[in-house]
């Protein structure tokens, strides 16, 4: 099957969890950083933005919607909604369909777009029949403020289920080059089949993964870094699977952008932007 999203050359995503505060809550330290952050992605090539309301909460949307603002072209945007913060930067599923609608169209404020391009379902709630929260991302998208309805953190069991409601055009799950089960491969051959895009979220394990011995010895062997192994790994698993790492570094969205190119045979047929003058340390 053809698939929903079509994608450009350099097959990875910026997630937008590191462009808000520590542990993805409260302002970020350095705004002019998680700006130059969204430039430099979209000017490296990446093909998603991916972002949600709770990430702040709303201060990552705010900035990707004000990043790309101010320019001509943008890479696919996609946002979750269906989680909450509380004031003690804890997190709980919040996925009532009037809620999850609400929050749609504060997302679309946010990011100052028309139509969001993927709405997703941040995680199911086990109080609240999923029939319900896919159908109400589904009204969304009749309504014409999403393009593309997606799934997080979802079983393949669960995704059926979900497309009984209407098509889903992406599957946003934790996968990284160590984690990857048996139930994990049967739901990305399922993807494929079905021309569904796998966004695969915190590829690098929250940076563990780059100092990770088995990952160390693989890219010494290859003579690569160990991001291109981690991504690699991914990369590999089907031409729909899109690594989504978080970032709030220029420097890291260029080593990533880097990595996937070389790794996918692009080298000197995608952007390579300079340096930025100033690069955050923290991955």
């Amino acid at each position: 099957m053809e698939p929903a999203l079509s994608w450009g050359p350099l097959r990875l995503g910026l997630g937008g969890n590191r462009l808000a505060g520590p542990e993805s809550f409260g302002p970020p330290r350095d705004a002019k950083e998680s700006h130059r952050v969204v430039h430099l992605a979209c000017d490296s090539g990446v093909a998603v933005i991916d972002t949600a309301d709770c990430y702040g909460p709303y201060w990552s949307e705010r900035i990707i919607g004000e990043a790309l603002s101010r320019r001509d072209s943008r890479p696919i945007v996609a946002t979750k909604v269906g989680v909450v913060r509380d004031a003690s930067a804890g997190w709980s599923v919040e996925a009532r369909p009037e809620n999850l609608a609400r929050a749609a169209e504060g997302s679309l404020r946010r990011l100052r777009l028309e139509a969001v391009d993927v709405l997703q379902l941040h995680h199911p709630s086990t109080r609240i029949p999923l029939e319900d929260q896919v159908g109400a991302l589904q009204d969304v998208r009749r309504r014409g403020l999403a393009r593309h309805i997606g799934l997080c953190n979802v079983t393949l069991e669960q995704l059926r289920r979900a497309e009984r409601e209407g098509p889903i055009a992406s599957v946003q799950n934790h996968l990284h080059a160590l984690r990857i089960t048996p139930d994990d491969l049967r739901l990305v051959a399922y993807c494929k089949d079905r021309g569904i895009t796998v966004m695969a979220y915190q590829p690098f394990a929250e940076g563990s993964l780059l100092t990770e011995p088995r990952v160390v010895r693989a890219a010494e062997r290859k003579g690569v870094p160990a991001a291109q192994v981690a991504l690699g790994v991914l990369l590999d698993l089907g031409d729909h699977v899109v690594p989504i790492p978080g970032s709030g570094s220029t420097r890291h969205v260029r080593a990533n952008a880097e990595a996937v190119a070389d790794h996918l045979g692009l080298a000197g047929r995608v952007s390579r932007p300079p340096a930025a003058p100033t690069d955050a340390e923290h991955l």
